[in-house]
């Protein structure tokens, strides 16, 4: 048999059954029982009356399966079994030991239930314990699905079902919660409403990529739920405790940050936050909204207002993020205010106000202090134009000059107003224009021109750690910008050095601030003195020309992983002992010809016709040659002009990149070679 009845008729069922004069016991056993908002199957009530006291009867109730699809129950077993008894005012009133079994989180396996009945109000006062758990609950018994509940200590992994019945896939594991709760119940939906406190929250969501620890929060919420939506507002204060989501960390304040909150999940899963307010103290201060889509992507973003103190946000909510991206140990001080209005993978606004901002890279790759200024952008708008200056800054230790950028927005670009000098080593550096496109593709991005004019060769070597070369530099960009992921040089870029010129071009740059730089580049180098670059490195005097170009060359972390080179003297010149040394040793060659070692040492430098050498590096091996191959084997790397004449050989084609640096290495800091 099917029977189909209410929670109040089977009370109802109860009293009349207990007031009737009975002396059987009584069995009630119905395969469903149905009410709204829950199930049962298998149920069965034994109410039997106890002969010694009048007015008390056994009960003995138990249901095989209970459904609250609310609170995400399923296959939930009931038994209750107890006395109930007739108070002297009428009332009813059940004290009695509760278990359930296989509720989620393990709820209420071994609890005690006190019921009082009063038929005159029509309503029913629950109380359950467990440890230091306590549910106060209040109903009317013709509409049981409307309950008052007061709560102490509850623990929260018991409403891990009811959290997973509304957002698939999010658990519970710690934390309780106290305070006054009304719950109305109505078919398929259910709205919760009250004031909570919650403490030690653990909870995750998304297979781990959202997670909460050790958080508190209190306030007055609002959660309506069914079969199409779920919409939750709270206002209240978040405390302590660690926050993730995605590359998101955060670590909240110990004490009560306020947040109000208003926001929905669909049927598919979308989470739509239409307003979120949070104050941390000075730290920061937001108004924004936001769309996720059911796999947590972000598919909007507005923050109307976010006043951030850099100094105290950064390492409370921006370290890990800023450490997903490159820039672990980033510090800043200073004020900024932002808006911003992000949608459907593209920005449409953009508002920044920077006060006196220092920030820096601790691994030196950048930094910049007294950043001051306005950025204005909006797609498609044309805006008033702003300023952006500093007072120094530095990148790879390369010291700026103080500057100024002067910006306008033009239909959605923003671009400079006039070209920004920005003093460079006793130089400076010229952006001779400059436009980005925040909206833009990673093709499009943006792109600047540069021109280089007197930067010191000998403080240049000094802030990258190079020898002392002396003399100036100057050269131009006419073209960089960023495209595919890449800063990349459109042309290419022409530096006057050591009286030639060095001409660089396909030069692309990915992961700048990244932990491995990527260049890649060719360069041709045309008429560079030999006698002033070989003097820096104390390799040995070579004089003449220098011409060659180096192909495919590509630095990881700054060290040359890939290359092809070829240099080549013209015109030819002189060689000193040292430098002949020298050459013989990266070349692992030697002098050809029986008599020249035992006459060249009575010379200090000797004429050459032609030097040349070439190296190609693949897989940390570099193939060796010279001029041409020479007689017997090896190639050429000096030709000799003249008496004394002298020839050097090199023999190993296949060098080892190590053995070859280290090579190098010796020749330009070991003593004077003597050629005996």
């Amino acid at each position: 048999m099917r029977v189909i009845a209410s929670i109040p008729r089977l009370c109802g069922l109860l009293l009349v059954l207990a007031a009737l004069p009975v002396h059987a016991a009584i069995t009630l056993q119905a395969r469903a029982l149905d009410a709204p908002g829950i199930a049962a199957r298998g149920v069965r009530v034994l109410l039997a009356p106890e002969t010694a006291r009048p007015g008390v009867f056994a009960l003995h109730l138990s249901a095989a399966a209970v459904a609250v699809p609310a609170l995400g129950w399923k296959q939930v077993g009931l038994s209750v079994v107890g006395t109930l008894q007739r108070q002297g005012d009428g009332r009813w009133h059940m004290q009695a030991p509760l278990q359930l079994r296989a509720a989620p989180g393990g709820a209420l396996r071994d609890a005690q239930i006190e019921v009082t009945l009063d038929p005159l109000s029509d309503t029913a006062v629950i109380i359950i314990t467990q440890g230091a758990t306590r549910i106060d609950a209040a109903l009317p018994m013709d509409a049981p699905l409307h309950v008052q509940l007061q709560l102490t200590a509850l623990p929260l992994i018991w409403l891990d079902g009811a959290l997973a019945a509304a957002s698939p896939g999010a658990s519970i594991r710690n934390g309780s919660a106290s305070g006054s709760v009304a719950l109305d119940a109505d078919g398929g939906s259910v709205r919760v409403s009250g004031r909570l406190g919650v403490e030690g929250l653990a909870a995750f969501a998304q297979g781990g990529s959202v997670a909460a620890q050790g958080f508190g929060l209190r306030g007055d919420f609002n959660l309506q739920h069914d079969a199409q939506v779920t919409r939750l507002d709270f206002d209240g204060a978040l405390r302590g405790g660690e926050l993730l989501a995605g590359s998101f960390y955060a670590q909240l304040p110990a004490r009560d940050a306020p947040l109000y909150v208003n926001l929905s999940r669909d049927a598919v899963g979308a989470l739509h936050i239409s307003r979120l307010d949070y104050q941390d103290g000075t730290a920061v201060a937001l108004n924004a909204s936001m769309a996720l889509s059911a796999k947590g992507a972000l598919d909007s973003l507005v923050v109307k207002r976010a006043n951030i103190d850099l100094a105290r946000a950064i390492p409370r909510y921006a370290s890990t993020w800023l450490q997903s991206h490159g820039l672990p140990g980033l510090q800043g001080m200073g004020q900024a205010h932002v808006a911003l209005n992000w949608r459907r993978g593209a920005l449409n606004a953009l508002q920044v106000r920077l006060q006196n901002v220092d920030m820096a890279d601790i691994s030196g790759r950048f930094a910049i202090a007294g950043l001051n200024g306005a950025l204005d952008w909006r797609s498609g708008a044309t805006l008033a134009p702003t300023t952006l200056g500093w007072r120094a800054a530095s990148i790879y230790h390369l010291p700026l000059g103080a500057a100024q950028l002067h910006l306008r927005d033009d239909k959605g670009l923003l671009a400079l107003t006039a070209p920004a000098q920005i003093p460079l080593l006793g130089g400076s550096m010229l952006a001779q224009h400059f436009s980005f496109d925040p909206a833009g593709t990673q093709r499009t991005r943006w792109s600047t021109g540069l021109a280089f004019v007197g930067v010191s060769l000998g403080e240049l070597s000094g802030a990258l750690g190079w020898p002392a070369f002396r003399g100036t530099l100057g050269g131009a960009i006419p073209d960089l910008r960023w495209q595919d992921g890449r800063v990349v040089l459109q042309g290419g870029l022409s530096m006057q050095v050591f009286g030639g010129y060095v001409d660089v071009t396909r030069m692309s740059l990915a992961h700048l601030f990244g932990v491995a730089p990527e260049l890649g580049a060719d360069l041709s180098l045309r008429g560079i003195e030999l006698a002033p670059l070989t003097s820096v490195f104390d390799f040995g005097e070579i004089t003449g020309k220098l011409d060659g170009n180096v192909q495919g060359l590509r630095l990881v972390s700054w060290h040359p992983v890939a290359f092809k080179a070829e240099l080549h003297t013209v015109g030819g010149g002189r060689i000193s002992q040292r430098a002949v040394k020298n050459l013989t040793s990266v070349g692992g060659g030697g002098l050809a010809g029986g008599i020249q070692g035992a006459v060249l040492r009575l010379f200090s430098t000797f004429p050459y016709q032609r030097i040349g050498l070439s190296c190609t590096l693949a897989n940390d091996v570099c193939t060796m040659g010279g001029i041409k191959p020479a007689e017997g084997g090896g190639y050429s790397i000096v030709e000799g002009d003249g008496l004394p004449y002298i020839h050097i050989i090199g023999h190993q084609t296949r060098v080892d990149w190590p053995t070859l640096l280290s090579r190098l290495q010796a020749a330009t800091t070991g003593q004077r070679p003597v050629i005996r």
